[in-house]
């Protein structure tokens, strides 16, 4: 679970360092490596906005009566154009999922990389699709914090979303659906195999260098 993610970061770091280096090669160079170009579809920058958060699966209703849980998600991105139409994404973001219900609210902190495929509909409007992966990095209810133990830390899922960009600035609003369940145990410590998982609406704004 740690592994993947770290290998998941190493290539981020891998790939982001990389493109700082091509950005010193000559021009005349550049030009064939449409990958790491200054176009429109290339560059780095930071992201941030708010999540519109929720369970689903089968068992939810376990938890009982449940409503969507607003907070927040940032963070960093790399985009490298492959062509005018198609570029690759991959992003680090921290953020906060979860439920509310009558009684209390549920929140689960993430650690999460995501890798997206990006298609240009327009010079200023696109798609994006793609996997991505997620520790658990806290558990609370309430302000408590929880045991970690009962739940399943690693996730994974599939985002898709759109983007509108101008100039340097990015709107875009994406949905993110898990597939892994949420957890492993109950609350009185006996394993279970049920089906209720994370989903998120994630509302953002980024600029890009």
């Amino acid at each position: 679970m740690k592994k993947t993610l770290f290998a998941a970061l190493l290539l981020l770091w891998s790939v982001t360092g990389f493109a700082q280096e091509e950005a010193e090669v000559p021009s005349k160079i550049m030009q064939n490596h449409n990958l790491l170009s200054r176009s429109p579809n290339s560059g780095i920058g930071i992201k941030g906005g708010v999540n519109f958060a929720s369970v689903h699966g089968s068992d939810k209703d376990k938890f009982g009566s449940t409503n969507s849980h607003t907070s927040f998600h940032a963070g960093v991105f790399a985009q490298f154009g492959l062509s005018d139409f198609f570029s690759l994404q991959p992003e680090l973001l921290y953020s906060r999922k979860g439920f509310e219900r009558q009684d209390s609210v549920f929140r689960y902190d993430y650690l999460e990389v995501p890798v997206l495929a990006v298609f240009n509909i327009s010079d200023n409007l696109s798609v994006h699709l793609g996997p991505q992966v997620g520790v658990m990095m806290s558990a609370k209810v309430e302000d408590k914090e929880r045991d970690l133990e009962p739940y399943n830390t690693f996730d994974y899922g599939l985002a898709a979303g759109l983007e509108g960009k101008l100039d340097r600035f990015r709107l875009g609003a994406r949905y993110a659906h898990g597939f892994g369940d949420l957890r492993k145990q109950d609350d009185s410590g006996n394993s279970i195999d049920e089906s209720i998982k994370n989903g998120v609406i994630q509302v953002y704004v980024g600029v890009s260098f």
